[in-house]
């Protein structure tokens, strides 16, 4: 059974799309490397590879963030925190614009990732707005 906080950020639409995105970072990052883990990712001297490990470790950032936000009971703590998961949303769009600048397959599901990642912009917007 989930308890009452873990039902809360069930509910909570950010969190929702947060872990939308990461799983599809996810497969993005296996379609682009050849099912490559995250070490090898990290070792590569491709820079493809790279970026797409810089990807999915932010995806992999923002959903803990988010718990850590909606943790917090300090008012100005938490929209401090709700500010700050706007870096990991920024550079997750920036490894997505370096990831489809080299030369790679599939940067059709890279421009879907920064369209979601737009997505997730506005629904950031609107969850600082709502803890003012």
């Amino acid at each position: 059974m989930f308890t009452s906080e873990e039902q809360h950020l069930n509910q909570l639409v950010i969190y929702q799309k947060s872990l939308y995105i990461f799983k599809l970072v996810r497969r993005i990052t296996s379609y682009v490397t050849n099912d490559k883990n995250v070490l090898e990712m990290y070792v590569s001297n491709e820079r493809s590879d790279r970026y797409a490990d810089n990807l999915l470790i932010n995806a992999l950032g923002l959903v803990p963030k988010i718990v850590e936000t909606e943790c917090q009971e300090n008012p100005s703590l938490k929209l401090k925190y709700a500010v700050s998961l706007r870096y990991f949303i920024d550079c997750l769009y920036q490894n997505c614009l370096l990831l489809e600048s080299t030369k790679i397959q599939g940067k059709d599901f890279v421009k879907l990732l920064r369209k979601e990642l737009k997505n997730l912009r506005q629904i950031h917007r609107n969850y600082v707005k709502s803890l003012l």
